[in-house]
């Protein structure tokens, strides 16, 4: 292999490197609940339906409805009690922001995910998650 294809190689692993640090750097860690249908009307779309894989958002990430429509990757990093001691499946959903959740912020709660969002990153019966979180 010459010189300058060992440099491109090298230039490209940096770059690819730098990406994903960037993309990782947008995250943000929290805590999420979920909650159970029927999820319409909703605060954004009214009567739409817009599926199961959805999320409520806290007064702060809800932004007035700036978030609304917005996706997120979630994924769960840990529980939050001792009822459940790993929750987690290791697995990352993606979520549209349909919702504004009055309660969560109180609670410490960031987002309140889809019955269905959170029993594919969680179990269930855990009823909260600490969760990494990151705009798409």
């Amino acid at each position: 292999m010459s010189q300058r294809s060992q440099n491109v190689i090298a230039l490209l692993i940096c770059m690819s490197f730098n990406f994903w640090s960037l993309a990782l750097a947008q995250g943000t860690y929290g805590v999420a609940s979920f909650y159970t249908p029927p999820y319409v009307p909703s605060k954004c779309n009214g009567f739409a339906d817009d599926g199961v894989w959805i999320a409520a958002a806290n007064a702060d990430l809800f932004d007035g409805g700036a978030a609304c429509g917005r996706y997120y990757w979630v994924i769960c990093t840990g529980g939050t009690n001792l009822g459940t001691l790993h929750p987690c499946t290791n697995k990352w959903v993606k979520v549209k922001i349909v919702e504004l959740c009055p309660s969560c912020k109180q609670r410490h709660i960031a987002l309140d995910l889809s019955n269905q969002a959170f029993a594919y990153i969680a179990d269930p019966a855990s009823g909260l998650i600490q969760v990494y979180y990151q705009p798409i």
